[in-house]
């Protein structure tokens, strides 16, 4: 198996968490378990939207996994207010489910992930959207 590849950000010592938004605890648990085992990040799962709104902007996340259909309010609501903080603006989100409006997605930069998930998929999604973030931020620093 070719070895792994990290953006630089997974190897610092000061690593923020990944963000999981997820109301099915099940899937929670897994994508807790394969992301703290297969990479270098610690995870926080939350289970609805509202704990999110609340808790995000002082987690401070690298990147965020949002379920889209969550009680209550939704993943988009949820991506939505949160990038009315500026802390949380720029921050990757990957919204998941098994349908997803794709156009407002498309639209405001969110990186997708179908249900049901393969171990492969998720660790490809999740490396992409953290390399994506790190360009940006770099390209910023020289313009």
């Amino acid at each position: 198996m070719p070895e792994e590849v990290f953006p630089p950000a997974a190897n610092s010592p000061h690593t923020t968490p990944i963000l999981i938004v997820e109301d099915d605890e099940g899937i929670g648990q897994f994508l807790q378990q394969l992301i703290e085992e297969e990479t270098p990040y610690q995870t926080v799962v939350l289970t609805n939207g509202q704990s999110a709104l609340e808790q995000a902007p002082a987690l401070q996340p690298c990147l965020m996994l949002l379920d889209y259909w969550l009680p209550g309010i939704n993943g988009l609501e949820v991506y939505d207010r949160l990038q009315e903080q500026e802390k949380m603006r720029g921050i990757p989100v990957i919204m998941m489910s098994a349908t997803l409006p794709v156009e407002e997605l498309n639209k405001r930069g969110i990186f997708q992930l179908r249900k049901p998930m393969e171990i492969g998929g998720v660790l490809r999604m999740i490396t992409h959207a953290l390399a994506s973030y790190e360009e940006k931020q770099i390209q910023k620093q020289f313009h």
